[in-house]
């Protein structure tokens, strides 16, 4: 009984002191003035809203929600170049269609103003057919001091000219991701990169690396990977890495697990289209030890060793991409 009066006695007071505020002209209204105030109605989950917690849960959703942010504010690149008219000397630029791994194993992607852009775009690399073009993002991201990076694939239009079609692919005809690295770590300064190695001469499949680094101590492994385009299904090759730790375990006794080593991936043998070679180095100090040219099928079936000595393997320049280069 004395609840509801105490109750009842609570309502009047808040009778009287909207009453006195507003003037004898104010309209007393019970769920606007009291109920709304003191009771978890309707009209106050209308007027109040719980929060929304919008942070996200993983890292792969962290990095999924930074990356469309950058994706809203990005450049799109542009192969041509105006001229400055202050050089009066400099000859106009031209841009050329040229093979893409050639010096073979060559190309990497610049990232000296990854920190300052937030993104970087690799080189467009065109497959032979002239049908598609794969390109790669690398991301930063100044909170973990971390890189990653997606592989994209753009559809090009075949009823236009080579040259062309190239240079008007543009993201906004639409891209697919081919590939991602992998994100869900919180470790910081790590850094992957995914960089084209080249196309196979048939445009069937298509060869990248994954670079992974620790920023304190550099380049700490290299990742080969082939993406099929008949499965839709990427591969990772690491059959040549077991095949070149047990090599030199089994005939050398050496471990190669304690030491500083990496793969050079170069490109696909010309003599063998369906095989990519690879070359093998350990980190000794000022001249790395060559650990073998090695040889791999895009199916990770079998690694073979080539030649523990020799680098003097041809492979072939399958993808192409565009060059602005001086023409007098």
């Amino acid at each position: 009984m004395n609840r509801w009066f105490l109750r009842f006695l609570l309502i009047c007071v808040c009778f009287c002191f909207c009453a006195s505020r507003h003037g004898a002209a104010y309209a007393f209204d019970f769920k606007r003035d009291v109920a709304s105030k003191f009771f978890w109605t309707k009209a106050y989950k209308e007027k109040h809203p719980k929060p929304v917690n919008n942070m996200p849960k993983t890292m792969n959703e962290y990095y999924r929600e930074v990356n469309k942010s950058a994706d809203k504010a990005r450049e799109i690149p542009s192969p041509k170049f105006a001229k400055d008219e202050k050089l009066v000397d400099l000859p106009d630029p031209s841009v050329l269609v040229v093979k893409y791994n050639d010096p073979p194993g060559k190309v990497e992607i610049n990232l000296n103003d990854l920190k300052k852009k937030r993104k970087i775009n690799s080189i467009g690399v065109v497959s032979p057919r002239y049908d598609k073009l794969v390109y790669s993002t690398v991301y930063y991201y100044p909170s973990t001091r971390t890189a990653g990076s997606e592989l994209y694939l753009i559809n090009l239009d075949k009823s236009k000219s080579v040259q062309r079609r190239i240079e008007e692919a543009h993201v906004n005809h639409g891209r697919n991701v081919l590939y991602k690295t992998e994100m869900d770590s919180l470790d910081l300064d790590i850094q992957k990169t995914l960089t084209v190695v080249d196309w196979s001469a048939d445009g069937k499949r298509l060869a990248f690396k994954e670079k992974i680094s620790f920023t304190p101590e550099g380049l700490w492994k290299t990742n080969l990977f082939v993406y099929d385009f008949e499965t839709g299904k990427v591969k990772e090759l690491n059959e040549v890495r077991d095949a070149i730790l047990y090599y030199w375990r089994t005939n050398y006794d050496l471990r190669l697990k304690d030491l500083r080593w990496d793969i050079y991936p170069v490109g696909w043998d010309a003599r063998n289209p369906s095989r990519i070679i690879v070359f093998a180095y350990a980190a000794t100090g000022e001249n790395p030890k060559f650990l073998g040219a090695w040889s791999i099928d895009y199916k990770g079936n079998r690694a073979m060793l080539l030649s523990p000595l020799s680098t003097r393997f041809e492979v072939t320049q399958n993808g192409s991409c565009l060059k602005t280069e001086y023409v007098n």
